[in-house]
């Protein structure tokens, strides 16, 4: 059984061409089957089409695409998109400078509009600057709990570690479940540990090194998580498969999410999640998430 604190890191596109765009596609999506571990310098086309052809759209919505366009040129590319009803105020932001327009979206709803209006693909373009709009894309590792409740923010798009495809039994995740340590645990530490020892400090770390020497409230939460593996582990050795025995697994097993947006929405993220009646465990995370922004000089951070 691993124990690990929850933490985050931000990712960063910066490569705008159609490679890039599919090779960020390809990292953020392959955190849902924990697959990084496939990804090469050519898998992304691969990979990319197939989210295509079984419109498993929502990856897609992980590249980020710029367009450009003269102002002239604007106020029918908007029509375009009221007149055929897929216009998203969401998906889609625009700045002015100097009779041009910077306007960014992301790849799922790109392929949208040059379907439906394909003059749009004129308007790609694979340069950067200040004047595009910027989204944020942040890889967060924390509690299936505390997932759920970010997952409800419907203005960032979420990607998230399946366990209907991840068998947490095989050799890449060591055989083992990994479980979050909550933020009112005082004698819990990162590791791996097995409490067959039989020892008064019975949860010792399985590379040797000092046990965990807990309360009460603290031993009966791990002993609830090493049972729960247990049940998780018998049940695929007869045979269930991950969808099926799943339903066994805590709120506070290790879940991965990836969250990306713009500035606006992750401003109502912090709004609601660093509020101090927010959960403890969302507060952990979301506040030095927060001051990382700030650190950034996003201006959308207060």
């Amino acid at each position: 059984m691993k124990l690990v604190k929850q933490s985050f890191e931000i990712l960063e596109q910066t490569d705008y061409s159609l490679k890039g765009i599919k090779q960020f596609i390809e990292r953020c999506g392959r955190v849902c089957y924990k697959s990084e571990d496939r990804i090469t310098d050519t898998s992304y086309e691969k990979f990319v089409d197939m989210l295509i052809k079984k419109d498993h759209a929502r990856p897609l919505e992980f590249g980020t695409v710029h367009l450009k366009m003269k102002s002239s040129n604007f106020q029918g590319f908007m029509q375009a998109l009221y007149a055929e009803g897929i216009f998203n105020d969401v998906w889609i932001k625009s700045n002015y400078n100097e009779e041009v327009v910077y306007t960014t979206t992301n790849y799922r709803y790109y392929l949208d509009m040059i379907k439906r209006i394909p003059f749009i693909k004129n308007y790609f373009t694979e340069e950067d600057n200040e004047y595009y709009p910027k989204r944020y894309t942040v890889h967060m590792i924390l509690s299936r709990g505390v997932m759920d409740e970010f997952r409800t923010h419907v203005t960032l798009s979420h990607l998230a570690e399946s366990t209907r495809y991840c068998n947490y039994s095989k050799d890449k995740f060591n055989n083992e479940l990994t479980f979050v340590i909550q933020d009112w645990m005082e004698n819990v530490r990162e590791g791996t540990f097995d409490d067959t020892l039989g020892r008064d400090c019975s949860w010792f770390p399985t590379d040797g090194g000092d046990g965990l020497c807990l309360n009460d409230k603290e031993g009966c939460v791990l002993g609830t998580w090493n049972k729960a593996e247990s049940e998780y582990l018998d049940g695929l050795k007869c045979g269930l498969t991950p969808q099926q025995i799943r339903s066994v697994l805590p709120l506070s097993v290790k879940s991965e999410l990836i969250s990306c947006g713009f500035g606006s929405a992750w401003d109502n993220f912090f709004y609601r999640r660093c509020a101090k009646d927010a959960h403890p465990m969302a507060r952990e995370i979301a506040i030095p998430l927060q001051d990382k922004f700030k650190e950034m000089g996003l201006s959308f951070v207060y």
